[in-house]
């Protein structure tokens, strides 16, 4: 299985998660001006950006060391667009990484949700 369907998976696996833990999914894979976030989701009246990553092995780290300085600040860029188009002022708002592991053939071994993994001071 390639790495496209791989993340596809895991994003679906995290999708679903968040909707048990209560979440209401909003967006999947929100652009603007060329950066992504992969879910947006309304936990009460706060607004999640979600970073979902996975990993099939811990040989290169766990999935959410991959979520680096410079992928904060392009999800932070990206969740200021997404308040900025919607016309209204920014609302209370997280950022988390759900990270799962994965085993070939894409079955979920393990999925965390690492809640206020990073904020908009962390760039």
């Amino acid at each position: 299985m390639n790495t496209r369907k791989s993340g596809a998976i895991a994003e679906r696996i995290a999708a679903c998660f968040l909707a048990l833990k209560g979440c209401a999914i909003l967006e999947r894979n929100y652009r603007f001006h060329g950066k992504e976030i992969d879910l947006i989701a309304l936990e009460g009246e706060r607004v999640l950006f979600v970073e979902v990553k996975f990993r099939r092995t811990r040989q290169r780290g766990l999935p959410r060391e991959a979520v680096d300085r410079r992928k904060r600040r392009r999800i932070i860029f990206a969740a200021r667009g997404f308040f900025s188009e919607r016309g209204g002022r920014e609302r209370a708002c997280r950022f988390d990484v759900v990270e799962v592991m994965l085993e070939d053939g894409g079955r979920a071994l393990r999925a965390e949700h690492i809640v206020g993994a990073f904020d908009e001071g962390a760039r």
